[in-house]
């Protein structure tokens, strides 16, 4: 119950159960009972929102993501969706947003960042715990002064306050669905990693591998791509086709499956082989629409940053609890439902 609740309630004015609260002025012993009943049976909470705009102070948050250039715009888009927090939600609250962006897979450029973030005098750190063994080296070895989120993907034995991500190996699962239903076809269905060392992806893999444990005349094989630029992708695909007679299907689990697509086009096999990806970045959307990639699965990167946003209000200017996970959906786009 708020001060003026209470100040309504017992019929003074807000200026009374003030000077009650913190014993200080002069109030008749009578209004002085009534108002610490009121309080007794029903319970006090300070206006946080009040508190904050009397201290006028600002909150600084440090954002530890990969180069927003990178892949396809993916991380541009969260970035984007916590700026877009700050200036339209939160502007009151005076967040003041940092950007440390390192280069993926580079342990020494994230160890770089994570350095400069910690020293930047920050209020709660933003984490995109991608690369699973650095990061947590990393917080082993630091101990933070404020709380930090993690966004894209979980890390199980971390500590952040709140996770604002997709559940990866259900992803993973509904992509291995997806693509034996793109393909409609008995046969050999694969999946293409980018990057060994991200626990999102890996438990992505493991579920679309899962999916097809529980199928008849199908098997799943994985391979790990060099990396996410477009030759990587492509050489995977080659090698994948080369090695595969029975190839039905190809799932790339980050937002680059718009490669995966231009290859099997350019190879003559997009009507033998479905592709299935995830992220409406635009060369996926563009690819979708020309029927080079089946279907995506969206991870919402934008909305991301604005639910993280959402919870480091919570817990800053509120002092309220946060959600420990915010799960984001696992929503499925094709060429037909793509621009509703």
């Amino acid at each position: 119950m708020t001060v003026t609740e209470i100040a309504e309630i017992a019929g003074v004015s807000t200026g009374t159960v003030d000077r009650v609260i913190h014993n200080r002025g002069r109030v008749s012993e009578e209004t002085r009972e009534k108002i610490n009943k009121i309080i007794s049976e029903n319970g006090y909470s300070p206006d946080p929102i009040a508190r904050f705009l009397k201290k006028k102070s600002d909150f600084k948050i440090g954002v530890l993501i990969p180069t927003i250039s990178e892949e396809s715009g993916y991380w541009k888009s969260i970035y984007d969706g916590i700026l877009d927090a700050c200036v339209n939600d939160y502007a009151a609250f005076g967040f003041q947003i940092e950007l440390f962006g390192f280069k993926r897979p580079d342990a020494a450029s994230l160890k770089s960042q994570f350095k400069k973030m910690i020293k930047a005098d920050c209020s709660a750190y933003i984490i995109a715990p991608i690369m699973q063994e650095e990061i947590m080296f990393l917080l082993s070895q630091e101990k933070l002064k404020a709380p930090y989120c993690f966004i894209d993907s979980p890390l199980p034995g971390a500590l952040p306050i709140t996770t604002v991500a997709q559940n990866p190996f259900k992803a993973g699962f509904m992509a291995g669905k997806l693509t034996r239903l793109c393909s409609a076809k008995t046969g050999t269905f694969a999946v293409i990693k980018p990057f060994s060392e991200s626990y999102n992806l890996n438990e992505r893999a493991r579920g679309f591998a899962s999916y097809f444990l529980q199928t008849k005349d199908c098997k799943a094989i994985q391979k790990i791509a060099r990396g996410s630029r477009q030759e990587e992708i492509a050489d995977a695909v080659v090698q994948i086709v080369n090695d595969s007679e029975d190839l039905r299907g190809i799932c790339v689990v980050n937002s680059e499956v718009h490669y995966a697509g231009q290859k099997i086009e350019e190879l003559g096999l997009k009507d033998k082989i479905a592709v299935v990806g995830f992220d409406l970045v635009d060369s996926n959307i563009e690819a979708l629409k020309k029927n080079r990639v089946d279907a995506l699965i969206s991870q919402d990167p934008r909305g991301q940053g604005g639910l993280v946003m959402k919870e480091i209000y919570k817990n800053l200017v509120l002092e309220k609890d946060v959600e420990k996970e915010v799960n984001i959906p696992l929503n499925v786009f094709f060429k037909e439902n793509i621009d509703f």
